[in-house]
């Protein structure tokens, strides 16, 4: 299920930073949609940030509301592309020392 979520998703890369959104997220980073600051919080909190976020859009995603629906998909696009820049690409603390 991971695995169709990521491909499904998967139109861009961690590399480009200016993740295209819409509706009410039209002005707004993947960052501070997900309520993240890497400078601030390390990469379990990002993770554990996320992982609650996925959670409730992803059961957001399978509602009849189609506004409700629209605003989980932009979610959860915000979503992987945070995880792709700072949990799986981010290099693990015991690999640099």
């Amino acid at each position: 299920m991971i695995k169709k979520l990521f491909g499904w998703m998967g139109r861009g890369s961690a590399k480009d930073s200016s993740l295209k959104v819409g509706g009410i997220f039209g002005k707004m980073t993947p960052e501070a949609m997900c309520e993240i600051d890497p400078k601030s919080m390390n990469r379990s909190e990002i993770k554990d940030r996320l992982a609650m976020l996925y959670q409730r859009h992803n059961q957001a995603a399978s509602s009849l509301n189609p506004e409700l629906q629209d605003e989980a998909e932009h979610m959860l696009k915000a979503i992987v592309f945070c995880r792709q820049k700072y949990v799986d690409q981010a290099p693990s603390v015991s690999a640099t020392k």
